[in-house]
């Protein structure tokens, strides 16, 4: 049984100098879009995350994000469905984005041209940027085991609720309201209280889990959240990181967590991409904590 993994490129495994991690584990992406102003680019094609970030400095425009595409979706199942039995498609929550649901028209497109193509089965992570990137890896990595569809999508959601827990923080939580993430009560009460949040994904949502006063506390208290999460299980975790023009924060905070806990493995730094900073901003960090996780 061979099966192919697609994901959009909401999935962030974008490592530094715009260098991504889909090849390794030969993970086909379809681009998320993004707009500045009129002006629209597709995400890692003619806009990179340095790229990016280089626009949010210098446009006067705040960035807005549209789906994979339909017709995008469907190429990505054309191009493999003659080569593979079964097709993955893994996307950003169905909460946040309209690409699950892009997927799922695709996926009948495909059917109805293809009656004999592969078989396709659209997952939602439930998740964004890396943490969903996560997901897809793992789904690569059981693919090349000779898993078939139903069995990796099994094995992935016993992952998703055993063995994956997520916080993140922000700088300025207006990216979260400009974005539509965040309703204009919650926004003009933080920026009252003047404090980092605390956040998480529940129910593929963004919740607030809680708040810190300054950032070395608040990625303590995530952290700490984090082990409580995975039932105390030091010696079995894996952290890693999102960044987004927050790497020298991050690379202290692993030189603390370093020392206090060193058995804790640490995974990747990645860089976060242009559709999920549009709804979070610069300044964001996110951290991930997983058991029975591999690169």
């Amino acid at each position: 049984m061979t099966v192919k993994i697609i994901c959009d490129t909401s999935a962030d495994l974008n490592l530094p100098n715009d260098a991504t991690l889909y090849e390794k584990y030969d993970i086909e992406w379809v681009s998320m879009n993004i707009l500045f102003g009129t002006t629209e680019y597709k995400e890692l094609i003619n806009l990179k995350p340095s790229g990016f970030y280089q626009l949010v400095h210098e446009s006067t425009e705040h960035p807005t994000t549209s789906q994979s595409t339909q017709h995008d979706l469907l190429a990505a199942y054309e191009k493999h469905g003659s080569k593979y039995d079964e097709i993955i498609s893994i996307h950003l929550s169905s909460a946040l984005s309209g690409a699950y649901a892009n997927a799922i028209i695709a996926k009948k497109m495909y059917k109805r041209k293809n009656p004999d193509g592969a078989e396709i089965y659209v997952f939602d992570s439930k998740l964004a940027s890396s943490p969903f990137g996560l997901i897809a890896i793992k789904a690569a990595q059981l693919a090349k085991q000779g898993l078939n569809a139903e069995t990796i999508i099994e094995k992935l959601t016993n992952f998703l609720e055993n063995d994956d827990v997520i916080y993140f923080t922000v700088k300025d939580i207006k990216w979260l309201f400009e974005g539509g993430r965040l309703s204009r009560a919650k926004y003009f009460l933080g920026k009252m209280l003047n404090v980092n949040p605390i956040l998480t994904l529940i129910d593929g949502k963004i919740e607030s889990v809680g708040k810190g006063s300054g950032l070395e506390k608040t990625l303590d208290a995530m952290l700490d959240m984090a082990i409580d999460n995975l039932d105390g299980d030091i010696d079995n975790i894996t952290l890693h990181f999102v960044e987004a023009e927050t790497r020298t924060e991050i690379e202290e905070f692993i030189g603390r967590v370093k020392l206090t806990y060193p058995s804790i493995k640490i995974g990747e730094t990645f860089t976060l991409g242009g559709t999920i900073c549009t709804h979070t901003g610069p300044g964001t960090i996110v951290i991930v904590a997983t058991r029975n996780f591999e690169y």
